[in-house]
């Protein structure tokens, strides 16, 4: 089949995916209403009453993304990123990192389809589930979005919207209940979204009494305007990161209108899947950066935090990152002081910085999930085997694994800078030794409490793909 036969056997869903988005539609369609009515959950975009994520937006994206991923010129830009992955890190994959490497790039593709269609600034609409697992829902089963070097954060639900840096834009959003516990805001120049031209601290967002918001965005200095975020001439991207500090909270709703008329007509289904195409293969360098910052790390060590710009993330947040050689008997035992950071996080990931099951197993664990030692420090016990400790990061079976913490909601200092004083300390032994080098106030669990605690991380992981 030709290229541009495929295409043109994407079908109706997809075709329907493809018209401008609803986002560019929201003054003429809510003329004169109030901000919290445009974005209030249940009505014709918002198609849950609960759950802000599933919208119009997102459920025509992924639609349009499953038939896209069957496109020859979408299986051949994943074969190609596959094979530039594999020779960048050589003999370095072991049998175990390979492991399941298929099913990685195929999260990898789906990716970059995702943000394809998301990428026409001139018909903004929102991508509200990046960086995510697989799910179903509406009726699809749905592929996960991470892949190698993403490194994303469980607590997190990521939003994406292309921005135009000569334009002008207003996001509109909502509050929900439980509100979420940080959402900062970040114009971003690459795909990774690891390089920010600006961010903007959710501490600083104005609220309406009724929890609404609106966030200016263009090429201006603020000059007094609340919510405002200057673009520069390399922008190219909205990137939302709505941290759940506690898995019950709820991220809030977005929505995006393009102020300015649009410069150029809609792009095409062609368009949409060659530019995906493109992006599959192209963010192949900087994502294998991103899993060399932290496997580059001397085993079972680590690294001092840092401020998260340094290797491109947020300039919000500290991190600290860690790899790990681990044998069947042995523990690696980590203490982290949290330094005034109101939240934190340890993920752990594989050889290629991508996150496993996080969600029915303690893969992750943040502040709200851990038990603190009297002295305020958080101990975390790494070990294939599964210690009694309340505070187990499981491996998930994997002997070389990887992990980053993240230290958000910094204290501010005077001049603008976020400060703390966040350390770590850590020591490998062995399983039989590990009651010995623990707190005595450490909390043990058993078998039942065990499964209890996992239960509950399972139910509160699946409020997130309700309809």
């Amino acid at each position: 089949m030709k290229r541009r036969d495929a295409l043109r056997s994407m079908g109706t869903i997809g075709a329907a995916a493809l018209l401008p988005a609803s986002g560019s539609a929201i003054a003429a369609g809510h003329k004169g209403k109030p901000i919290s009515e445009r974005i209030a959950l249940g009505n014709t975009h918002f198609l849950s009453k609960t759950n802000p994520i599933a919208t119009a937006d997102q459920r025509a994206i992924e639609a349009t993304a499953l038939e896209m991923m069957q496109l020859p010129i979408i299986r051949d830009a994943r074969e190609q990123a596959a094979y530039r992955f594999k020779t960048l890190a050589g003999a370095e994959a072991t049998a175990e990192a390979m492991r399941g490497f298929d099913e990685r790039m195929e999260e990898w593709t789906f990716h970059y389809v995702q943000l394809a269609l998301v990428s026409d600034p001139n018909y903004p609409r929102i991508l509200g589930s990046d960086y995510g697992p697989p799910h179903e829902w509406f009726g699809m089963k749905v592929p996960g979005c991470r892949g190698p070097g993403t490194g994303e954060n469980a607590d997190n639900n990521y939003s994406v919207t292309s921005i135009d840096p000569n334009a002008r834009y207003e996001l509109y959003g909502q509050r929900q209940s439980p509100a979420i516990g940080d959402s900062p805001l970040h114009l971003v120049t690459c795909l990774s979204m690891g390089m920010n031209a600006a961010s903007f601290d959710s501490r600083d967002i104005k609220y309406k009494s009724d929890g609404s918001f609106v966030v200016t965005i263009d090429n201006t200095p603020a000059k007094g305007r609340a919510n405002h975020i200057q673009s520069t001439i390399d922008t190219r991207y909205l990137f939302i990161r709505d941290g759940r500090v506690d898995w019950k909270q709820t991220p809030n709703a977005y929505r995006i209108h393009r102020i300015d008329p649009p410069a150029a007509p809609p792009l095409t289904k062609e368009q949409y899947a060659a530019l995906a195409a493109r992006f599959i293969v192209d963010d192949v360098a900087m994502n294998y950066f991103f899993t060399k910052m932290v496997r580059a790390l001397p085993v079972n060590t680590v690294a001092l935090p840092a401020r998260s710009n340094l290797f491109g993330g947020q300039p919000l947040q500290k991190l600290a990152r860690g790899h790990l050689k681990l044998d069947d008997d042995e523990a690696f035992v980590l203490t982290i002081t949290p330094g005034g950071s109101h939240y934190h996080v340890l993920m752990l990931y594989d050889f290629w910085l991508m996150s496993g099951n996080f969600w029915s197993r303690t893969s992750s664990m943040n502040a709200t999930q851990s038990a603190m030692n009297a002295d305020g420090t958080y101990t975390y016990v790494f070990s294939i085997t599964d210690p009694g400790v309340h505070n187990w990061i499981d491996v998930l079976d994997l002997h070389e694994p990887t992990f980053l913490i993240r230290f958000q909601l910094l204290p501010r200092n005077a001049d603008g800078s976020y400060g703390g004083t966040t350390t770590t300390s850590s020591q490998l032994v062995k399983l039989k030794d590990l009651a010995s080098v623990l707190p005595k106030e450490t909390r043990w669990v058993t078998a039942d409490e065990r499964r209890q605690q996992l239960d509950a991380r399972l139910a509160a992981f699946k409020r997130r793909y309700e309809v």
